[in-house]
């Protein structure tokens, strides 16, 4: 890898971990979330600190050059995230119905004790439909 490119590489690493740091103490980035984007982050560093390492994958896996396992790893750092996104989705959508099942039951509740409580002479009935 050139010099300008290993300097030019690490810098966008660093970038990125003081950019998720402040995401993270700003409330704008769950602490949930920022591990794989830290992640990230250290491996574009450590990639330019030990290029020797990616090469060796590279041969490794039958690559013809590193950029390629770049872009594999890449790859699969995407399809984790999709993965985790899927997951929380999930997890949102189940507590979203419960939610809206336990409203239901006690909007008829409030409904039922409305319907037995007896009127007094200055209470109206309210219409709430």
């Amino acid at each position: 890898m050139l010099e300008r490119q290993s300097i030019a590489s690490f810098i966008i690493g660093a970038i990125l971990l003081i950019v998720i740091i402040r995401l993270v103490q700003r409330n704008r980035l769950d602490i949930a979330y920022c591990w794989l984007w830290l992640g990230i982050g250290f491996g574009i560093m450590f990639v330019v600190i030990r290029y020797d390492w990616l090469v060796r994958v590279s041969n490794l896996i039958g690559a013809l050059t590193p950029t390629t396992t770049l872009f594999l790893i890449g790859f699969v750092v995407i399809l984790l995230m999709c993965l985790q996104f899927s997951m929380v989705i999930s997890a949102h959508r189940r507590q979203i119905k419960r939610l809206t099942q336990h409203i239901a039951v006690l909007e008829k509740m409030i409904h039922e004790e409305r319907a037995v409580m007896p009127l007094t002479p200055d209470a109206q009935p309210r219409n709430d439909t």
